[in-house]
């Protein structure tokens, strides 16, 4: 897609959230299922992907874990955000690249240290951009991008989990 094309989307986009700001609301579905082992099918929308663990870690090794795929999403959004605000402002971009790491105690995860958390303790990315646009233009677009990863604020942020859990007995156990 082009960068012309792009931007129409996203000016079509906008003049309708602006006009019907109910336009705007997005809940994307996702269902994961278990598939044995510690391997997970999920679904979203017309996609099927996979998360696994290495075998090291009791998986096959099939795809990659949900924290690896956390940052990818991470990543993912902040490579997409940096090229639609570059075709809002007209910038040309010949390259993105986001590299990510993140840290994690995996005591918290097998609960061998209570006091220790199980998730992400921090996690750090490096953008690099190939442009030759000029330096105030560049940096016009990073200070957009950098504020409006909707990724990057869902993480930076407390967000509410709401939790449901159904048991079901197997047919065969009646």
């Amino acid at each position: 897609m082009s960068k012309h094309s792009l931007k129409s989307i996203i000016d079509r986009r906008k003049a309708l959230f602006a006009r019907k700001p109910e336009a705007a609301r997005y809940k994307p579905r996702v269902m994961t299922e278990w598939k044995g082992g510690l391997l997970n099918e999920n679904t979203i929308r017309n996609h099927t992907i996979l998360s696994d663990y290495p075998e090291p870690s009791g998986g096959s090794d099939r795809s990659a874990n949900p924290m690896e795929m956390m940052l990818a999403a991470l990543g993912s959004c902040i490579s997409a955000v940096y090229v639609e605000y570059a075709a809002e402002l007209d910038i040309t971009l010949d390259g993105v690249k986001v590299e990510l790491e993140g840290s994690i105690d995996l005591r918290g995860l097998f609960n061998v240290a209570p006091d220790v958390v199980s998730g992400f303790e921090g996690i750090t990315y490096k953008v690099t951009l190939e442009t030759s646009e000029p330096e105030e233009s560049v940096k016009t677009l990073i200070d957009m991008a950098e504020n409006h990863c909707p990724v990057s604020d869902s993480l930076a942020r407390p967000v509410t989990i709401s939790k449901s859990v159904t048991v079901i007995k197997p047919e065969s156990a009646g």
